[in-house]
């Protein structure tokens, strides 16, 4: 078996972040998943064993070694802040906040969510960490390994991963969505072509694309066909559930009030605004009796006019609440709770809050674009025209009437079965790079169920 190498370099710049994001969760998964794959290796002493760094990097000049030892703090540390499965005690008090404000017994403040950030000595590591990847000239690793890059992070610094294109090197790149490309009207403006570059890295290194869902890989896809580049083989493996949507905590009662959960960064993308401008209508309707909206995510960008709504129009406090972060245990409990999850996105890579939502029995309503539908697999969701106000209001008011109407079983997909998957794909062996992605279905069809290849 070749060596396999993995760029953490995003699990150590967010070492210090209290919940993670989706891709935090990928790398750190992944990163897991290897640690422990290391674990087994060294323990084998019938067997001699090449010493090589199972993870690194990315500098500005290659990859830098991150020392296993190192390597195995880091994801130790992070799987027991990130992936709980229990309630923390601030997190069951912040929760139980949100509740009593959903009931009206409290009157909600955003301030008064713990906001952590980072010490002065975070700070100076922090720095110390940016100026040693700077100066780093790059090292030398196997001739034979493989590169294995979960998210889109330092991609962009195409020169950096250029002992990959020696003999014998290859890439493994997850790629989650091509969305500064196809919508560049929905991120800042300097990130399509920092998206370019990143996606310029994948297809100059890959022997194999990872795709989150079959809207990212087609749109992979066309980027390839439409830039005149060579088209690596590309596997469909969707994430996995975490597994305290699989069993989420009961310990908190539901408030009485029913409550709505809307989860994401607040950007344009993710069409906020129009789920305010109902909730603005149905407060002028309703009053203190219409449901309440809980909106789960930090702040991000070109926002204001949405802030300007969340922080002085005057129907909304005490209808709205504004979450800006809540761990997994904690956010699969509210959503557990509420009377649906609703996601109006103008775009996605994957819709992983509705397969998430699914898992734990929560309707979803959701904007009817393919991710959407993707991650739904199947199950009875209702899909709107992002755009259709008239629509959404219709939905949230039959749901509000009836909030006892859930899904039933679904049985959600694990991450254990995400990395059978993919052993099954390292086992097939795709450093031979001649290989077309149409005959990646054909080479694994007896090695990967078919619904995690297509």
């Amino acid at each position: 078996m070749n060596p396999i190498v993995m760029d953490i370099s995003r699990l150590m710049e967010r070492a210090h972040s209290p919940t993670p994001t989706g891709i935090d969760r990928y790398e750190l998964h992944y990163a897991h998943w290897l640690n422990e794959r290391r674990k087994i290796v060294l323990a084998k002493r019938d067997r001699p064993w090449p010493q090589y760094p199972w993870f690194v990097e990315t500098g500005h000049h290659g990859a830098i070694s991150v020392e296993g030892e190192r390597a195995d703090r880091l994801v130790s540390t992070l799987n027991g802040r990130w992936a709980t499965t229990e309630l923390s005690g601030p997190q069951a008090a912040l929760l139980e906040r949100i509740f009593a404000a959903v009931d009206g017994k409290i009157r909600w403040q955003p301030s008064s969510v713990p906001k952590s950030s980072p010490t002065y000595t975070q700070r100076l590591r922090k720095m110390a960490h940016v100026v040693t990847s700077h100066f780093n000239n790059g090292m030398l690793l196997p001739s034979n390994a493989s590169l294995i890059h979960v998210s889109h992070s330092r991609l962009e610094r195409t020169s950096a991963y250029s002992w990959l294109g020696e003999t014998g090197r290859n890439g493994v790149f997850y790629v989650h969505d091509l969305i500064p490309l196809s919508h560049p009207e929905f991120v800042r403006q300097e990130e399509p072509e920092r998206h370019r570059r990143r996606m310029e890295t994948v297809l100059k290194h890959a022997s194999l694309i990872l795709c989150n869902s079959q809207v990212t890989a087609r749109a992979m896809r066309t980027y390839a066909q439409e830039n005149n580049k060579r088209l690596p083989s590309i596997a469909v493996l969707p994430p996995g559930v975490e597994q305290c949507f699989l069993e989420p905590s009961k310990d908190i009662a539901a408030p009485k009030t029913p409550y709505f959960v809307a989860i994401g960064t607040i950007e344009p993308r993710k069409n906020h605004m129009l789920l305010l401008r109902l909730w603005q209508y149905l407060a002028e309707r309703d009053g203190a009796n219409a449901p309440r909206l809980v909106i789960v995510g930090k702040r991000g960008w070109e926002n204001s006019h949405i802030l300007a709504m969340l922080e002085r129009c005057p129907a909304l406090p005490g209808l709205v609440i504004e979450v800006p972060g809540l761990e997994d245990a904690a956010l699969a409990r509210l959503v557990a709770g509420a009377a649906a999850l609703l996601s109006p996105s103008f775009a996605e890579g994957y819709g992983m809050p509705i397969t998430e939502a699914i898992a734990v029995g929560t309707p979803v309503v959701a904007s009817n674009i393919t991710a959407h539908r993707e991650a739904a697999a199947g199950q009875a969701a209702v899909f709107l025209d992002p755009l259709d106000g008239m629509s959404w209001r219709a939905a949230v008011d039959a749901i509000a009437a009836a909030p006892q109407r859930r899904f039933g079983q679904y049985a959600a997909p694990g991450w254990d079965a995400h990395f059978d998957d993919l052993e099954a794909l390292i086992a097939a062996d795709f450093s031979a790079r001649h290989y077309a992605a149409q005959r990646v279905r054909q080479r694994l069809s007896g090695l990967v169920p078919s619904t995690a290849l297509r």
